[in-house]
């Protein structure tokens, strides 16, 4: 979005005055803008353009911008009106959306006076322009989003997934079933618009690590509240009331969207390697091996990497290549054909991983944000992820409210920050793309790069691009 904070703040008063019986009331009715009018010049949506909507109830304002979904709080008395905090998501919107959600929000911002008229609600903004809206939600916003698959949790503000452990849900009609990273569950929802709600889980009572047991809480405590979906792509987001936000990955479609002959449990795993980057639409993913059983990989006449995509590995063993297909049951990665290699002659190596062996013996595998691992034979591979140029490891950072004094070359005022979750940190380098607003807390992703060759010499060899912003409070 363009020319617009998703962290509005006003104040609002108490609500008082209320419309007569024979027109809609003022609070608990759903308000669709028709028009508006910006420096005096009317502007109605266009026809495909999705309306914004705004709906009072008891001291919470709420409703979408026709792109991201807001709420704030309010009052009214007599035919005053005034809206405080506007807190909205921050999502990318088309063209043909960002510039009304622009005026929508600005003028929202102005509002101080109301009149309530038939169906028709008029707030006045400033000192002459107004929003129009209607009673009611058009039918064609009425449909229910389609949630129909299996999806992966990748990340949000609500919870971070606990790497191998990741809650994923599938939707089928209206039945959920899933897993919340350990536990299995299953339930009912009902679906109005974008607004899902579901009914009681049952969850099976498997023990569990304690930082799983403490996601999977949190999960199922996200679940049992109110929730507004959004589908873009393959990507859903469930907000709830507070604004704050689950994001999953369709698991196991391609193309149309049909799943991949049923392996979800393999395409869920995949996803959570591709998630781990900025780029969410790269089909294959490349890994080097490091660790073997926990100590440094033997040096090999070449890396010892694998790459898995839609069904297909390949891959080196340290001298030749070999690739084939296959399936994940789970967590194990089934191979369903041979693998073919080439037949270079190989120099005599330190030591035999024996990697064609372990991909044959069914091995576990379990994927990370940084890489993955197989476990078979006795033996643990650890891998890396390769990151291609222009891409690097993408993190979640909250960057506090407040700069603090520190010294470098001399003394300087450093931001504060928070990778991942960790402790706070002083952060004395540039985030390329970033704005530091004094007062506001801001949750951020990060791409860290390797600076390209030569780096100076009073310079960090790591570049920090923003990537997006998550969340201003």
């Amino acid at each position: 979005m363009r020319g617009f904070s998703p962290l509005i703040t006003l104040t609002a008063l108490a609500l008082s005055g209320m419309a007569g019986a024979q027109v809609p009331a003022l609070t608990g009715t759903t308000w669709t803008l028709t028009g508006l009018t910006d420096g005096g010049r009317l502007i109605a949506p266009g026809q495909q353009a999705p309306r914004p909507t705004l709906r009072l109830d008891g001291r919470a304002a709420s409703g979408s911008t026709g792109c991201n979904v807001y709420r704030a709080n309010y009052a009214a008395r007599g035919d005053v009106l005034r809206f405080g905090p506007l807190a909205a998501t921050r999502r990318a919107c088309p063209d043909r959306v960002d510039g009304l959600e622009d005026r929508f929000v600005n003028l929202m911002r102005d509002v101080n006076r109301y009149q309530l008229s038939g169906n028709t609600l008029t707030l006045l903004a400033g000192s002459g322009d107004r929003l129009i809206f209607a009673a009611g939600t058009p039918a064609s916003q009425e449909a229910n989003v389609n949630l129909d698959g299996t999806w992966t949790l990748t990340g949000g503000t609500a919870l971070r997934p606990v790497p191998g452990s990741v809650p994923a849900l599938t939707f089928e009609g209206g039945r959920v079933s899933g897993t919340g990273g350990c536990n299995r569950l299953t339930g009912t929802l009902q679906a109005k618009g974008e607004t899902l709600s579901f009914g009681a889980l049952a969850t099976t009572r498997m023990a569990c690590a304690p930082a799983v047991n403490a996601q999977e809480q949190a999960f199922l405590a996200f679940l049992t509240t109110p929730l507004t979906a959004q589908v873009r792509g393959q990507t859903l987001t469930l907000t709830n009331a507070a604004g704050r936000t689950l994001v999953f990955r369709r698991a196991g479609m391609q193309g149309g969207g049909s799943p991949v002959g049923g392996v979800q449990g393999g395409a869920a795993l995949l996803e959570q390697a591709r998630q781990a980057q900025a780029d969410a639409a790269t089909q294959e993913v490349s890994y080097t091996l490091t660790r073997v059983n926990g100590q440094p990989a033997p040096r090999t006449a070449r890396p010892l990497t694998l790459s898995l995509g839609e069904g297909r590995i390949g891959g080196s063993d340290g001298c030749n290549s070999f690739g084939g297909s296959y399936r994940l049951e789970g967590k194990r990665l089934v191979l369903t054909g041979p693998l073919v290699t080439t037949l270079m002659a190989c120099p005599e190596q330190t030591a035999d991983v024996d990697f064609p062996g372990v991909l044959r013996a069914q091995p576990t595998l379990n994927v990370t944000p940084d890489g993955l691992t197989l476990t078979a034979n006795g033996k643990t591979l650890t891998f890396t992820r390769e990151v291609t140029p222009g891409q690097g490891r993408v993190q979640t950072w909250t960057v506090a409210a407040q700069r603090v004094p520190c010294t470098g070359v001399a003394p300087m005022s450093c931001l504060r920050i928070q990778r991942d979750g960790g402790p706070w940190e002083l952060f004395y380098g540039q985030i390329e793309g970033f704005t530091f607003q004094p007062g506001v807390t801001q949750v951020i992703r990060v791409r860290e790069e390797d600076r390209p060759a030569p780096v100076p010499a009073d310079a960090s060899s790591k570049r920090y691009v923003l990537v997006e912003v998550v969340e201003r409070r």
